[in-house]
């Protein structure tokens, strides 16, 4: 479990679908965030109401591409919109060595996901305990872009049994921060 779960005020990163590519143009659609559909992200669940992140589609060129979490910014949106399903970015891929890359690897499949970069704003979070786990509901977040990755990559074994044992020492601590912030906020 990534470190920036337990720390809302980190930059949170969730999944986000590739929805069409258009290699010539250099040109990425992604549904960066799915409104109303609930996700377990591990110690929580989590879910973005409709309109969460509108305010970015007001100047969608502030959002970014990257391949990669922490990899090279690749792209910036043209187009934004919020829609009944979700938030949707169409972004401009640079002409640069990385961007070229992320089009042919969109391409032949070897990267095939996104990944939603947002910060969460305390004063538009509901938290509530729903059947002994805790439920978020994101209102409004500022949205940073969305980050181009590969699908699968804790595959095996091994390394499922170590990131469990992570996870289930990082969902307790997790636990524990949002029950002393939910009552903090009550």
């Amino acid at each position: 479990m990534p470190a920036q779960l337990l720390e809302l005020d980190a930059v949170q990163y969730r999944s986000a679908v590739v929805r069409d590519l258009d290699v010539k143009e250099g040109v990425v659609d992604i549904l960066a965030a799915p409104y109303e559909s609930e996700a377990d992200i591990g110690p929580f669940t989590e879910i973005f109401s409709k309109g969460t992140f509108s305010r970015a589609a007001k100047n969608p060129s502030r959002l970014g591409l990257w391949a990669e979490h922490g990899g090279p910014l690749v792209g910036r949106a043209f187009e934004a919109e919020d829609t009944d399903d979700g938030f949707v970015m169409r972004c401009k891929v640079s002409q640069t060595t990385a961007g070229k890359d992320l089009l042919v690897q969109l391409d032949d499949g070897t990267l095939s996901a996104a990944s939603v970069e947002f910060d969460p704003m305390r004063d538009f979070m509901a938290i509530t305990e729903r059947a002994g786990k805790l439920h978020v509901r994101h209102r409004r977040a500022h949205l940073r872009g969305c980050a181009v990755v590969f699908e699968g990559a804790y595959d095996g074994a091994r390394v499922l049994a170590v990131r469990d044992a992570e996870r289930e020492r990082a969902q307790e601590e997790y636990r524990m921060w949002l029950e002393k912030s939910r009552r903090r906020w009550s």
